[in-house]
Parts: C-alpha cells; sequence; structure tokens
C-alpha cells in the first residue's frame, strides 16, 4: 500500500460538558487514518479512525449517557437512573454495565424476577461481572436456590481481590448460605 501524503482532515467529536459538536484538525496521517486507498473524498459523514481509538458519536453519546444514569443512581435519583438504564438496554448495545446497573435499581424496587433476567443478561456478555454475580446470588438466595447461590458467591470470591467490597459482600453471603444449607 502506497503512502498518501499528508493533509488536514477534519473530526467530529462531542466532548464532555460541551453543548454541540466541535472540530479538531490533525495533520497528519500517522495520527489519522482516513479512507485508505478509497477513490472517494473525505467528506464530514466519512468515517475516521485514530490510531488508537474510534470516534464514534453513538458511542460516546451512550458512554455519557451511562455516566450521567451512574451519577443520577449515586445521587439516589433512582427513577431518573431507572429511565436512563431502561433506555440503554433497550437500545440492544451489549454493556453489561447497563444490565448490571438496571438490575441493581429493579432488585431495590423488589422486583426480582426482572432484576434477575438483567444480572442473568450482564453475565452472558461478562461471565466474571462480579457485582452481578453477587446479586444474582443474593436473588437465588431469596428464592430458596441455595446451591445455585453458592456456586455464584464461591465464584465471586475467587474473581476479585479481597479488597473489593462486593467480595466481602459476597464471603458474609456465603456464610449465610452455608449455615442456611445445613439447617
Amino acid at each position: 500500500m502506497s503512502r498518501r501524503a499528508a493533509r488536514p482532515v477534519e473530526i467530529y467529536y462531542y466532548p464532555k460538558k460541551a453543548a454541540g459538536r466541535s472540530t479538531r484538525r490533525l495533520q497528519t496521517v500517522e495520527t489519522v487514518v482516513t479512507q485508505a486507498e478509497s477513490s472517494e473524498p473525505v467528506t464530514a459523514r466519512s468515517h475516521r479512525t485514530l490510531t488508537d481509538e474510534v470516534l464514534d458519536p453513538a458511542e460516546t453519546a451512550f458512554t455519557e449517557l451511562m455516566r450521567l444514569g451512574h451519577e443520577a443512581f449515586r445521587a439516589g435519583r433512582v427513577n431518573e437512573a431507572r429511565v436512563v438504564f431502561e433506555s440503554l438496554v433497550c437500545s440492544g448495545r451489549a454493556e453489561p454495565f447497563a444490565h448490571t446497573m438496571l438490575g441493581t435499581i429493579l432488585l431495590g424496587a423488589h422486583e426480582l424476577d426482572a432484576a434477575l433476567e438483567q444480572f442473568e443478561a450482564a453475565l452472558a456478555l461478562e461471565p466474571d461481572e462480579l457485582s452481578a454475580l453477587v446479586y444474582r446470588a443474593e436473588i437465588r438466595l431469596s428464592k430458596r436456590k441455595i446451591a445455585r447461590a453458592i456456586e455464584d458467591l464461591e465464584r465471586a470470591v475467587k474473581l476479585g481481590p479481597a479488597s473489593d467490597p462486593f467480595v466481602g459482600r459476597a464471603k458474609k453471603l456465603l456464610g449465610l448460605a452455608r449455615a442456611n444449607r445445613s439447617a
């Protein structure tokens, strides 16, 4: 493949905490890979890839919505967070964090079956999602599925560092589950 001459290209991106679209000019093909060996002219709608990241407005918006949903949840605005995470899950994007957060919100609302469904979806996407494992185990304990809950909790303890709060929670629940099983 022959090397193209350097020329300016426009990259459109949506910076955090800014309204509207901003442009930034990058000057070399070492920094920006445009449509290599394409005969089509580069336009504002062309897909461009930085050598170390893809600038995709949809991805940026999705990530920003996850951040906003998490901030709303941490601030106690649970209904707002629920709407955000329901929207993200309904978007069809395979993102375990969105499923885990929606499951956490549903668990807090005592909607156990719906929460379990979200934790299962998160674990299908990321089998080592520690918080989803622990929360799924809690639901299984409440449904008296002790053996399956113990499997989740033992796995969670093995996965995470001892300092992780979810590992601590898993250890406590594991003790309770084993006591329940033997009682």
